[in-house]
């Protein structure tokens, strides 16, 4: 039918009805009321304002629809007068679209339709490893990084020179292939776009220079030659030889930062303004002529660092084979640092939240509340790498580093165990509580964390994950147990408390257990209410402290096990600072409490949002996950005790403020 006619004969009907209701005494009450939906399907981008959709009846209207996290609107009652309800929804950070269905009818049930919403997946992407692309004198194939999430064989790739061949998508990775450079410097470009069927386009260009090299004369010389250099430029036509492990395109490593190490291990840092195409792995002669020696600095921990360099002073590249040295957590020495290396048997000691649980907004202010960097914005030091505590089967421990850059920052921590492949990195991160004495690993690739499900080297004895039992539904509920939320059967009878606790509800008091905010960067990742990478309740907060109260865990049965024992604490304080604190042990709650051997740890003050120096290089940005390896004597017991003790205050804390307890658990080896 023609639509015009259509929409003569409803608004015909429409002023029918309009007479009968004029005129009561002719009216028929059974006769339905009539709708008019302007548009059945609602279009949403991935962010925006709030959208009208236009609703046109005779009578009282009504819509309905599905409970929803992501989308609300202004009414849903009847509605005499309107002609448009509201539809507000929250920014879709995925790849896929995202859909509800409305139902609009009239008060008496008699008229419906249906409105479909579709809100788009996040804009579309294309972002490369670098903007700018150094390519080596002789031709050959390069391949960069590629992210995005739109289909790869969707996207436009258009050179801007003859020079530029073969090229394709494939993987995440773009190829493409150059002639030999035979006369001087040149450059081009890479155009990649790519059209949505929405009219959204995104598009990326890649900036190409290809080198002639002048450095084919340089005289080879050793790592510990280099090492004599003073600051300043190198003027000696000199060249090292070695294999390339840092190839600068990891977000985990500073843009265009790359370490070339020989086969003892010795290594040279090296960065440039652009990105230079290294394979990982490939054998290379770099010359060093024309660069520059100077000095950086990770915390107090200074290296020196090679600036300067070029696609030109790549003498030679071919691939080669490289083997990883593999250590242990123990053997790790100042000797190589910046070398990689294979940590191998580790596992994460308390694989609770993402690779990055830090504290970035917070429900205070509207600024604060409505930016989730917020913090990371104002005070970037602080937030360059989260520690994730590791251990190996041997008891050792240290720090896996992680970047919120990294494309999986926000990822779940994996259970089990494996090997971690990384950078030996010596970095001072005062608001961890981490001197440049420890040497930790700084994966490159999140490939390089090989570790699944499965662990082989521990298991879960008894774990606590201090979350509240229902956020929601506890309100002035008590309890005074509080039994393992996780670990073996056996141990179902086991409890977690604090000395003289009356019990626990959902706030603290003197005496009292309550909730408190936990930082999970793998939850909440939708939210704009200042909750962005949070659990609300997901620790404990508790109070008073002094150097006799303690947090502890009883009836736990070591009965059977003749292995290592280890446990693992989460914890910080209030923003003033906690105490200084040792892990004691012993067979029952009134028997003679040992100190555990290298026990003592100090309990951070947590980064605060309002207190006037609470935001300082001593204050945590989250919490710590500490571990200790516990005593052979506490194997094979009917009953052990732990309790966490407080035994001084440190320097420049005052007096004893509240502690939290965000996860506690003991393993032990398999």
């Amino acid at each position: 039918m023609n639509m015009k006619i259509k929409d003569s004969i409803a608004w015909a009907a429409f002023g029918a009805v309009m007479a009968i209701i004029m005129f009561p005494s002719c009216s028929d009450e059974n006769e339905a009321g009539i709708l008019e939906i302007t548009n059945n399907e609602i279009i949403l981008q991935a962010e925006g304002a709030p959208v009208q959709v236009e609703v046109k009846s005779n009578t009282e209207w009504r819509i309905d629809f599905a409970e929803s996290t992501w989308f609300s609107t202004d009414i849903r009652g009847a509605q005499s007068s309107r002609t448009y309800f509201t539809v507000t929804y929250d920014e879709n950070i995925s790849d896929s679209e995202r859909f509800c269905d409305i139902r609009v009818f009239t008060k008496d049930g008699k008229t419906s339709d249906v409105i479909k919403i579709k809100q788009l997946s996040r804009y579309p992407f294309i972002v490369p490893a670098s903007d700018n692309m150094e390519l080596f004198t002789k031709g050959g194939e390069y391949n960069m990084d590629i992210s995005t999430n739109v289909p790869e064989t969707d996207i436009v790739i258009t050179p801007t020179v003859e020079w530029v061949k073969e090229y394709r998508i494939s993987d995440g990775k773009l190829y493409f292939n150059t002639e030999t450079n035979s006369q001087s410097p040149r450059t081009g470009s890479i155009v990649l776009s790519y059209d949505d069927q929405y009219q959204r386009k995104a598009t990326t260009t890649i900036n190409l220079s290809q080198a002639y090299s002048e450095y084919a004369n340089a005289e080879l010389v050793s790592y510990p030659t280099v090492y004599g250099y003073p600051v300043g430029g190198i003027t000696n036509n000199v060249y090292i030889e070695g294999t390339i492990v840092a190839t600068g395109t990891s977000k985990n490593f500073p843009n265009n930062r790359y370490v070339i190490q020989n086969e003892t291990g010795e290594t040279v840092v090296f960065e440039s303004e652009s990105l230079i195409t290294f394979a990982q792995f490939a054998k290379v002669s770099l010359c060093l002529k024309d660069g520059t020696i100077k000095e950086e600095s990770e915390g107090s921990f200074t290296y020196r660092l090679i600036s300067g360099i070029t696609a030109a002073h790549v003498i030679s590249s071919e691939l080669s084979t490289f083997t990883i040295p593999e250590k242990t957590i123990a053997e790790l020495t100042d000797n190589m640092v910046f070398s990689l290396v294979t940590l191998k048997d580790v596992e994460i000691a308390s694989p609770v939240g993402a690779f990055t649980n830090f504290k970035t907004t917070d429900p205070g202010a509207a600024d604060r509340k409505a930016n989730k960097n917020y913090w990371v914005e104002r005070f970037p030091a602080y937030y360059r790498y989260y520690p994730t505590c590791i251990r190996d089967k041997n008891g050792s421990n240290t720090y896996m580093l992680t970047s919120l850059d990294a494309p999986y920052a926000h990822e779940t921590l994996p259970k089990g165990s494996g090997t971690i492949t990384g950078i030996v990195a010596k970095v001072k991160l005062t608001n961890f509580d981490i001197s440049e004495s420890r040497l930790c690993i700084l994966p490159l690739h999140r490939e390089d964390i090989n570790i699944g499900d499965m662990n082989e080297i521990t298991s879960v004895l008894v774990e606590w994950d201090c979350n509240v039992p229902d956020w929601k539904e506890i309100g002035a509920s008590t309890f005074t147990e509080y039994h393992p939320t996780g670990g073996e059967a056996s141990q179902s009878n086991a409890i977690l408390n604090k000395d003289g606790n009356k019990h626990f509800q959902q706030t603290y008091a003197d005496y009292i257990l309550g909730f408190q905010d936990d930082f999970r960067g793998d939850m909440n990742l939708n939210t704009t209410d200042g909750y962005y990478g949070r659990m609300r309740g997901g620790a404990f907060n508790s109070k008073p402290w002094s150097t006799s109260s303690y947090f502890y865990v009883d009836k736990i049965s070591t009965v059977g096990i003749s292995t290592s024992l280890s446990l693992q604490v989460e914890m910080n304080a209030s923003w003033g600072g906690g105490p200084v604190a040792v892990v004691e042990y012993a067979y029952s709650m009134s028997g003679e409490w040992v100190k555990v051997d290298n026990s003592e740890f100090t309990i951070l003050g947590q980064f605060d949002r309002t207190a006037a120096g609470g935001q300082t290089e001593k204050n945590i940005p989250g919490y710590k996950v500490y571990d200790f390896k516990l005593p052979d004597a506490l194997l094979n017991r009917d009953n052990i005790c732990i309790r966490l003790r407080p035994v001084r205050l440190p320097s420049g804390v005052s007096s004893f403020m509240p502690l939290r307890l965000a996860n506690i658990s003991i393993k032990y080896n398999k």
